[in-house]
């Protein structure tokens, strides 16, 4: 095997580590500057509501957050599949579409947790 074709799946993998990586990090220093804002206010004498402090805490509503997982998913997955409609090759083709299913299964899945969600 080549060196070209054995740096390929390292390369990917380092990606998706760091990409996942960077997802948590920039998660953690939000909450941390929420955090700071918070001890900062209470340090000055700020008041604090009860809204105001689950504002602070919350994030978006379960149910959006859940219709927009589903929606990017599923795009995912229908762009991986018409992705697999440009390639020749029926081991390509059947790769890209086993790849695909993933994403669309996940997206449906969240779309269907959306839809039974009842607020």
């Amino acid at each position: 095997m080549p060196v070209a074709e054995a740096l390929i799946p390292i390369v990917m993998f380092l990606i998706l580590g760091i990409v996942v990586m960077s997802y948590f990090y920039w998660s953690h220093k939000s909450r941390q500057g929420v955090m700071e804002t918070v001890q900062k206010a209470i340090e000055t004498g700020g008041e604090f509501s009860p809204e105001l402090v689950s504002q602070l805490g919350g994030a978006v509503n379960p149910r959006v957050r859940d219709l927009r997982r589903g929606v990017i998913f599923l795009a995912l997955g229908v762009a991986g599949l018409l992705c697999s409609l440009f390639f020749p090759e029926p081991d390509v083709v059947n790769g890209i579409r086993a790849g695909s299913m993933f994403p669309l299964l996940v997206g449906g899945g969240f779309l269907l947790v959306w839809k039974l969600n009842s607020d």
